[in-house]
């Protein structure tokens, strides 16, 4: 939504010297984080990197050229579940912790808020309201929009983890799991304590930690030998890669034909789930719904081109809102990019002052008018 700001949790284990037996971890803003559910069959894990990426950008706004994509662990229905994160958010979260002494684990803050079906978890830290309402859906709101964002959740059981109630949700009816006047580092505690379930870490690839380093100096002499046997197998990947290719195919058809039975008339331009996943939430919580729908197609844009949003205005399925610019320009260039997602957007009003721009967007639903 508005700029992230890059706070860190950091979850201690005692007083004990570095480096400790349990793994350190931290935990990011989620509101830096895009959760994804992925259609990818289990592959080895060399494979699984290459596809990850690809796979993302089909449920992004843009390419996922710049963007850390991690795997985590797979549903009940064996689909992948996945983060990612801006390569920019994940260097200045790191920039500054010290050589070969940073954290092992790091997990956005939400997604390790205690959760069980019909419950929408809630809790405070940072000055920001985190929210899950699913497996592997969650977010980080500011306070004054938190109220109006969740209202679709209004027929759920609202839980409270701790810290300070926002006064916009305190007309709501909260279940306190912890005391009144419980301070950040006791959600702190329960993040930590249900964090150690999640099978999920940000610091890998270039961001990897510093017991992973170590692991990889450790075995560096299997590297020397998988170099060989790489070059011997240099044909048998070829004919490998060839035969990805071919199942990929193969399960795009298949995706394709159950799509159009299940959804006969909807044309899936290649939003296979979701737009699955826009009839789901209708069928589900009616057309209420459709706000997150559209936050979940308008936010990754608005991040995309690091814009800064000052209101948001739902009503008979219309979003209004209203954002800070650098140029004009950059107005334009959000509503064509939403237009290219098959959404109906058009910027109301635009205007210039000495820092910027600012506009106000109306977005729905159908396509481009």
């Amino acid at each position: 939504m508005s700029q992230v700001t890059h706070s860190l949790h950091l979850s201690e284990h005692g007083d004990r010297p570095w480096p400790e037996p349990a793994p350190r971890r931290v935990f990011c803003d989620a509101s830096q984080c895009t959760a994804l559910t992925l259609e990818l069959p289990p592959m080895s894990a060399t494979r699984l990197n290459q596809a990850l990426r690809w796979a993302a950008e089909e449920h992004l706004a843009g390419s996922a050229e710049h963007d850390h994509v991690v795997a985590g662990p797979r549903d009940d229905q064996g689909r992948l579940c996945a983060l990612v994160i801006s390569a920019e958010a994940m260097q200045q979260l790191t920039a500054h912790w010290p050589t070969g002494q940073g954290p092992d684990v790091m997990v956005p803050d939400a997604l390790c808020l205690p959760w069980q079906p019909g419950q929408l978890s809630l809790g405070e830290v940072a000055g920001r309201v985190l929210a899950r309402w699913g497996e592997w859906t969650f977010g980080s709101f500011e306070p004054e929009l938190a109220a109006d964002l969740l209202t679709p959740f209004d027929t759920l059981d609202w839980h409270w983890y701790g810290g300070a109630v926002p006064e916009t949700l305190a007309a709501h009816a909260l279940q306190r799991m912890t005391p009144k006047d419980s301070s950040d580092g006791l959600l702190l505690s329960h993040l930590d304590a249900t964090a150690e379930l999640l099978e999920v870490n940000l610091l890998t690839g270039p961001w990897a930690s510093a017991a992973q380093l170590r692991g990889r100096h450790q075995w560096r002499w299997v590297a020397g030998l998988a170099l060989g046997l790489l070059l011997v197998l240099s044909v048998s990947v070829g004919i490998e890669n060839h035969l990805l290719q071919r199942q990929s195919a193969d399960l795009q058809a298949r995706i394709d034909q159950k799509f159009a039975a299940m959804f006969p008339g909807i044309s899936p331009a290649g939003r296979h789930r979701q737009l699955a996943e826009r009839e789901w939430a209708k069928l589900q919580f009616g057309q209420a719904a459709g706000l997150l729908d559209l936050l979940a197609q308008v936010t990754p844009v608005i991040s995309a081109l690091a814009l800064d949003v000052q209101a948001l205005n739902y009503r008979d399925g219309r979003l209004d809102v209203a954002v800070r610019a650098l140029d004009v320009a950059t107005l334009d260039d959000l509503e064509q990019r939403l237009r290219s997602l098959g959404l109906r957007a058009a910027l109301q009003s635009a205007s210039l002052d000495d820092e910027g721009a600012s506009g106000q967007l109306q977005v729905s639903a159908g396509g481009s008018p």
